[in-house]
């Protein structure tokens, strides 16, 4: 197991551990403003002697999901979308399904934005039998569970009785909002859930399509095999799909969304700019700005990323912590040549999720072209050991030239819902790793001090895997091979360090490193430099006196 493996491992043991319920009660029928609830699969249980009781097991959870969030959205109740749900369980790594523990649904679920979580059980016999429970988040309180039942073919009708029920439950009143969509045939129904839940593309599609030659207008199914198709670069018939969404169906700014990722797919960069920039004038989103910035790096190539930036630059200013959107800004100023800019806003993103491979690999790419060796080959190093997708030619040592489609272009055609996950996400994570990084440094200090080099260069070097870009551990590590006498490793830990925080220490560290080696030159420049950033240094006085003019 890696160590990327290990980490991902103890994100979700976090997940679990960190997550405790407040200790207030809500008044019942008081909901808070902005709620949003997420409806999670209903645990299935089916009498083998049901009547339809054949494969209902692997679709009726799911279908309960889906049946609940549309029956509550249409009465005026804030509800996460599907999509929502599963882009953030696919982010991390779990299943889509009822079999998590209570605990991680819940702290999901506060990552998301979710303020209460619905579950349930679906029984299949001679009837459907549900039962709904609400969770709300924000205190832990259990409101009272909801039943219904009926013939299944009337499931649609029974969803809506419980979803009712629910409503009111969770203190929200009705409101103004779109119709509920046309309840399919049963049978249409359940092979639109089972197109969404199979295990393969040609499966979903398989399913979908024997949905859609029944219901051929209905914008979900038509929204689905979108995906499919895109997902199998099937853009022509993933474009047919998406227009055939009608104007007035409440899918529709989402389905001209997809209409224009087609497009851009296609390489028909001119109507997805029209169409980005109009949906972009009728209500702001930062996905958008970012597809238009990746049209114009592509239908532009000639010109680097210059014609991209401000498009990119508007999708951070409306979601500053979208690590996709901060890779995309700092790539096309990789692409347009402004290294100093490009690497502001690479290592922004890298600050953000340390795991971006690629953001390591242009960066390796901008500080080689600016000559800057040991730095780019530590990127490098980074971007093979997070599996980032490397050029043959730049496997072996960085070089200038910034790898092209790095482009990040949405999957899915969400509209103002901002990331899935919020960036609390990857703090607990973050927080052990740095707890781990810092007792490895501690580690190394102390067999520093016991001369005891060697091993401190072990743990050293497991500080900087773990945080890589604290510049201590380089620092320390440089040091260490000072005195064994490698003086190329030496100074390449040095630089580094400093390119990670410029110190006087480390410029000083340098310099001695650069004078043990014969480069006086090079080390009086390093002493200069420390004498700037620290200007009573006696130690830089010292060793100046002894280079000579």
């Amino acid at each position: 197991m890696n160590g990327v493996d290990v980490l991902m491992r103890l994100s979700l043991v976090l997940l679990v551990a960190v997550f405790a319920l407040g200790a207030s009660d809500p008044v019942m029928g008081q909901a808070p403003p902005g709620s949003r609830v997420l409806v999670m699969p209903f645990v299935v249980d089916v009498d083998p002697a049901a009547p339809q009781s054949a494969g209902a097991a692997l679709w009726l959870g799911e279908a309960a999901s889906i049946l609940m969030g549309e029956q509550l959205a249409a009465q005026g109740v804030g509800t996460l979308s599907r999509d929502e749900r599963v882009s953030a369980f696919d982010q991390l790594d779990l299943p889509m399904s009822s079999v998590l523990t209570r605990a991680t649904t819940l702290r999901v679920a506060g990552l998301i934005g979710a303020t209460e979580v619905v579950f349930g059980e679906v029984h299949l016999g001679q009837e459907l039998s549900v039962r709904a429970r609400t969770v709300r988040l924000g205190t832990g309180h259990e409101l009272p569970d909801v039943r219904g039942d009926g013939p299944l073919v009337d499931i649609f009708a029974v969803f809506s009785r419980v979803a009712s029920e629910v409503a009111v439950r969770t203190g929200w009143l009705p409101a103004a909002s779109p119709a509920p969509s046309a309840p399919m045939p049963l049978e249409v129904f359940e092979n639109y859930v089972k197109g969404l839940v199979a295990a393969t593309p040609a499966a979903q599609q398989r399913f979908l399509e024997s949905a859609i030659r029944v219901v051929p207008s209905d914008s979900r199914i038509l929204m689905a095999l979108w995906g499919v198709y895109s997902a199998q670069a099937l853009h022509e018939r993933a474009l047919a799909s998406a227009n055939g969404v009608s104007a007035q169906s409440p899918l529709s700014p989402t389905a001209r969304f997809a209409v224009a990722l087609s497009l851009v797919q296609l390489g028909r960069f001119e109507g997805a700019y029209q169409m980005l920039t109009t949906l972009h004038a009728s209500g702001r989103d930062a996905a958008l700005s970012n597809a238009l910035g990746v049209v114009q790096l592509r239908r532009a190539p000639e010109t680097g990323g210059g014609a991209a930036t401000a498009y990119f630059r508007r999708a951070v200013d409306e979601e500053p912590e979208n690590t996709d959107y901060l890779f995309n800004l700092g790539y096309a100023h990789a692409r347009a040549g402004d290294q100093a800019e490009a690497l502001i806003w690479l290592r922004e993103a890298v600050r953000l999720d340390a795991a971006t491979g690629d953001a390591h690999l242009v960066m390796s790419s901008v500080l080689a072209a600016g000559n800057r060796e040991a730095e780019a080959a530590r990127e490098l190093e980074l971007a093979l050991l997070l599996s980032a997708t490397v050029p043959a030619g730049q496997q072996r040592q960085p070089t200038p030239e910034v790898p092209e489609g790095l482009e990040r272009l949405p999957t899915t055609p969400q509209l103002g819902v901002g990331p899935p996950i919020s960036g609390a996400i990857a703090n607990p994570a973050q927080r052990d790793q740095r707890e781990a990084a810092a007792f490895h440094l501690a580690n190394g200090k102390t067999l520093i001090a016991a001369g005891r080099d060697r091993e401190a260069e072990n743990e050293l070097r497991r500080a900087i895997y773990l945080a890589p870009y604290d510049h201590e551990p380089h620092l320390l590590l440089g040091q260490v091979y000072q005195r064994a006498g490698q003086f190329p490793q030496a100074i390449d830990e040095l630089t580094v360090a400093i390119w990670c925080e410029e110190t006087a220490a480390a410029r000083l560290a340098l310099a001695r490193a650069l004078l043990d080696a014969g480069e006086a030159d090079a080390a009086r420049r390093e002493l200069a430099r420390a004498r700037e950033l620290a200007p009573g240094s006696a130690e830089a006085a010292d060793l100046l006196e002894r280079i000579g003019p």
